[in-house]
């Protein structure tokens, strides 16, 4: 019972940290699995982000075919819930060394964690390639499991970001 009482709040923690960069992994997945079916299918693709109409908590991205704005049953759903979900990026702390870090010398923007749509052109290239995208994460759960940042280039390479809850940022190789 001891050891049980000093192990469980070092497991809880660790595996919040695993829930939080479980879901930066699935919003990286997304990203790609869309790139991926933009060129397969040599056609523009869309990666949806929406707030869930069944939960507002949840977050849903979704592979949506972008010449008939139709979510594509036959690819992956993701949903994101408290336990690691997006969040604006003025909740999160020194994004300005997260940028710095990470050497984008483009212009970033941090699409709405709610309502965003990414378009991947045909040679999977973000459309239009003028912004890095960033998305952030954290979890409303366990916040001192810190933060996570999903950073999408134009050209469709995704690099993954955590930082603590005081911002100290470094890329998860």
């Amino acid at each position: 019972m001891i050891l049980m009482a000093v192990g469980l709040p070092s497991f809880l923690r660790g595996y919040h940290t695993y829930q939080l960069s479980n879901a930066a992994t699935q919003v990286a997945d997304m990203l790609r699995l869309a790139r991926y079916d933009a060129i397969r299918r040599n056609m523009p693709m869309n990666c949806v982000i929406q707030i869930s109409g069944t939960d507002p908590n949840n977050t849903n991205i979704s592979i949506v075919t972008k010449s008939t704005n139709v979510v594509d049953t036959t690819q992956k759903l993701t949903i994101l819930g408290p336990s690691g979900n997006l969040v604006a990026q003025g909740g999160v702390p020194n994004t300005g060394a997260l940028i710095a870090g990470s050497k984008v010398t483009m212009t970033t923007t941090s699409p709405s964690p709610t309502n965003a749509t990414i378009t991947f052109d045909a040679r999977g290239a973000v459309s239009p390639p003028t912004n890095v995208d960033v998305f952030y994460l954290a979890s409303t759960v366990a916040p001192e499991a810190g933060f996570r940042a999903v950073i999408l280039m134009p050209a469709g390479s995704i690099q993954i970001w955590t930082s603590d809850t005081a911002g100290n940022w470094a890329q998860v190789r």
